[in-house]
C-alpha cells in the first residue's frame, strides 16, 4: 500500500512539526529567491535532498549537481539575456541507484508533454528519474513545495510513499484533484492493467488519504 499524504499549508510551519529523520528523500522545486532553511530540511531527512535553483542563486553547497536544459523560449530580454538552464543541487545521504548510463548524465533535457497547468511545472520524466536515482521503492519522498505535484505524481508512479505540501489555495486543489484521479484509476484498472502497472514498477494504489492543514495526519 502506498500512502499519499497531501498538505494545504506553509511549508515551513508543516517542517517545523515533523519528527527528526521522518522521510527517506526530499525533492523540491522552491521559489528560487526564498531562504531555505537547510538545516531544518536536514534534520526531518535521512536520506538525500534534492533542490532545483537559479545557477545565480544556489542555496546550498552541493555533494553534486545536475543541469536541466529548458526549451528556448521568447521571452522579455529588455534587461538581461535569457537563462534556459536551471541547477539541481544534491546533498547526499541515501540511496544512489545506478541506471543506464544514458540517465546518468547529469544534464537532462527532458520537455513537458502537455501545456503545464503550473508556471515552473518540471517535466514528469524528469522528476522520475531523480526519484529513481535518490531513493528506493517503499520510502517515503516529501515535496514541501510541491506545485502541480510532478514529484508526487512520479513518486507515486514508482512505488514510493508521499508528502507533499502547498501554500497556494488553488494550486493545492488543482493538485489533489489530479493526483485523486491518478490515484482512482489505478484503484479502479482491471487486474492484467494492474499486472502490468506492477511489473513495470508502477505500483496499484489500494488506499490513500489526502488531508490540509485542518486536519494533519500524524507522521
Amino acid at each position: 500500500m502506498t500512502i499519499t499524504n497531501l498538505y494545504h499549508c506553509d511549508a515551513w510551519q508543516f517542517i517545523e512539526s515533523m519528527p527528526d529523520n521522518s522521510v527517506d528523500c526530499i525533492i523540491t522545486d522552491p521559489l528560487y529567491d526564498c531562504d531555505l532553511n537547510v538545516e531544518e530540511l536536514r534534520r526531518v531527512c535521512r536520506g538525500n535532498i534534492v533542490v532545483f535553483c537559479a545557477p545565480e542563486n544556489q542555496f546550498i553547497k552541493p555533494d553534486e549537481f545536475v543541469f536541466w536544459v529548458k526549451t528556448v523560449s521568447t521571452k522579455n530580454y529588455s534587461k538581461h539575456v535569457g537563462r534556459f538552464v536551471e541547477m539541481i543541487l544534491i546533498l547526499r545521504g541515501g540511496a544512489f541507484n545506478v541506471l543506464h548510463w544514458s540517465q546518468m548524465t547529469g544534464i537532462y533535457d527532458d520537455r513537458l508533454i502537455h501545456p503545464p497547468v503550473h508556471p515552473f511545472e518540471k517535466p514528469l520524466s524528469l522528476m522520475e528519474r531523480l526519484v529513481r536515482i535518490y531513493s528506493n521503492p517503499g520510502d517515503t519522498v516529501f515535496d514541501p513545495f510541491m506545485g502541480s505535484g510532478s514529484t508526487i505524481k512520479a513518486s507515486l508512479n514508482l512505488g514510493r510513499h508521499v508528502i507533499g505540501c502547498e501554500r497556494d489555495q488553488k494550486t493545492f486543489e488543482s493538485t489533489l484533484q489530479s493526483v485523486s484521479e491518478i490515484l482512482n484509476a489505478r484503484k479502479n484498472a482491471p487486474e492484467e492493467q494492474r499486472r502490468i502497472l506492477r511489473h513495470n514498477g508502477l505500483f496499484p494504489i489500494s488506499k490513500h488519504a489526502t488531508y490540509d492543514s485542518h486536519a494533519l495526519n500524524k507522521l
